[in-house]
């Protein structure tokens, strides 16, 4: 009798604790500063400067509510600032050809009533769970929906857009694209609207999803150390 207890006790709780952290605890947090200064190590061209930083898998799942390893997503987040006399064009598509928008991403991250009955496992087969599920399904029936357009709506209004950039202007914002491997160049063109001019940043990509240095100038450290004479020590 005892046994019975516990098992209707563990039964009913454990679905209600789930149902509790599930659809309906999706939180928006923050990205990083729009503001080219807050960054450590931006690159600038031609008075124009741009900051890039790889956000770690912990710190997309707490940006994006979404576990964005699994779905094979990984964040970056661009600023761009401006103080030349010209206007420059930008677009995602030129800087990663693995650019994913937005809203395919919010979809990829989309809460899923089906997908949380899964994951549920033996308890959804349970008679005596029923008595909680179903309530908890029609509830979840109504809030996903919500939770989902939420998402998408958060997704997209913080992705950094196609856009021309003025003079004394920046923009700033995340692009999503495929994972990146540790040492990979992660390039930000901008086009000169007038002269058709490209400036290219170069970054590059490392696992804990810091900003990097231009490669151009990491070779420039190691050529001149090459050149710099051996000292002698010894007798």
């Amino acid at each position: 009798m005892i046994v019975f207890r516990k098992i209707l006790c563990i039964s009913i709780i454990v679905p209600f604790l789930a149902f509790c952290s599930g659809c309906a605890s999706y939180r928006f947090g923050r990205l990083p500063s729009p503001y080219i200064n807050d960054h450590p190590a931006p690159i600038t061209q031609k008075d124009v400067s741009v900051a890039v930083e790889f956000l770690s898998y912990s710190q997309a799942d707490s940006t994006f509510d979404c576990e964005m390893a699994k779905r094979k997503v990984t964040p970056v987040f661009i600023a761009i600032d401006n103080k030349s006399n010209a206007a420059y064009g930008f677009r995602k598509s030129d800087t990663d050809s693995s650019y994913l928008p937005a809203e395919e991403v919010a979809k990829k991250c989309a809460r899923s009533t089906m997908s949380r009955l899964l994951g549920y496992g033996f308890l959804a087969l349970c008679p005596f769970t029923w008595i909680i599920f179903i309530p908890m399904f029609i509830a979840e029936m109504i809030n996903c929906p919500t939770i989902n357009s939420r998402m998408k709506n958060d997704y997209i209004t913080n992705e950094i857009a196609d856009t021309t950039i003025g003079s004394n202007r920046s923009i700033s914002g995340v692009m999503f694209v495929a994972p990146l491997s540790s040492g990979q160049l992660f390039n930000v063109p901008l086009v000169n609207r007038e002269t058709g001019e490209r400036l290219v940043f170069q970054f590059q990509s490392n696992q804990q999803g810091a900003v990097n240095i231009q490669p151009s100038q990491e070779k420039k450290e190691k050529d001149k150390k090459k050149k710099e004479p051996k000292k002698n020590f010894g007798p």
